[in-house]
């Protein structure tokens, strides 16, 4: 479930509110809905950010998944109207285990070291590693700058950018900002008229989607309304939709 939550929940911008709480359902095919997610997006007082995700299986996928839980966290600055992390997690737990990774930004010295935790069945073992590549965003940032990247939506065309959270291998994300027959079947295949629209290749396994291709609609506060993770096998597409908005 993790990228198809991202992705709806991260494209968020800064709006006026310091606090952003967005609800999304998740579901596919004759299974219905499959997921719950909530996030959570503050501005601090002393210009600090902190995300939060927290996505959960529900009813069969709940059974089928062994209870299964995954939660994000990103905390950082804004700086020059840029997320920019020093820390993003992510854990995933069931009923037998949890799975903790730990990523620290040394943006200086362009290094991004890792620390992995794993408890199972009470036993806890530990692990550091460096990554082999550098990028200036996580998976949340990345979105939550996004507007940024693409000169506030105008911009059509394909860009290429890196992420701790995306491809394993070098942090790498296509994204593309459709224009004329492609963006008209976009509209159509999301049955939306409205929005700004992309595609987004995360470049790793999702769900048996050998991309993590990703159709995208987001709205003009810079919320993303609805998401697809296209051609997973067995299943077809999984979709995401916003149910619930609040600012604060």
């Amino acid at each position: 479930m993790k990228n198809i939550i991202i992705s709806l929940i991260v494209s968020i911008s800064f709006l006026n509110a310091k606090t952003i709480i967005a609800t999304y359902k998740v579901g596919f095919g004759i299974f219905g809905k499959i997921g719950t997610a909530k996030a959570v997006f503050k501005i601090k007082k002393d210009n600090t950010y902190h995300i939060s995700i927290k996505a959960a299986a529900i009813g069969l996928a709940k059974v089928l998944s062994g209870g299964r839980v995954e939660s994000y966290e990103s905390e950082g600055k804004v700086i020059n109207g840029f997320l920019v992390p020093d820390i993003y997690k992510g854990i995933t737990q069931n009923h037998s285990k949890i799975s903790t990774k730990i990523y620290y930004f040394l943006h200086k010295k362009r290094v991004i070291d890792m620390l992995k935790i794993r408890v199972k069945e009470g036993k806890e073992s530990r692990s550091n590693e460096k990554l082999k590549y550098y990028a200036k965003n996580d998976i949340l940032t990345l979105f939550f700058n996004i507007k940024h990247y693409l000169d506030n939506f105008k911009f059509k065309g394909t860009k290429n950018l890196y992420a701790v959270g995306a491809n394993k291998k070098d942090g790498k994300v296509n994204i593309i900002a459709p224009a004329g027959k492609q963006l008209s079947q976009l509209k159509s295949y999301l049955k939306k008229k409205k929005g700004h629209f992309l595609i987004v290749f995360v470049n790793q396994k999702i769900f048996a989607s050998k991309r993590g291709e990703l159709y995208l609609d987001i709205n003009d506060d810079g919320v993303c309304t609805k998401a697809v993770l296209k051609d997973v096998v067995l299943f077809g597409d999984i979709r995401g939709e916003l149910v619930d908005l609040k600012y604060e």
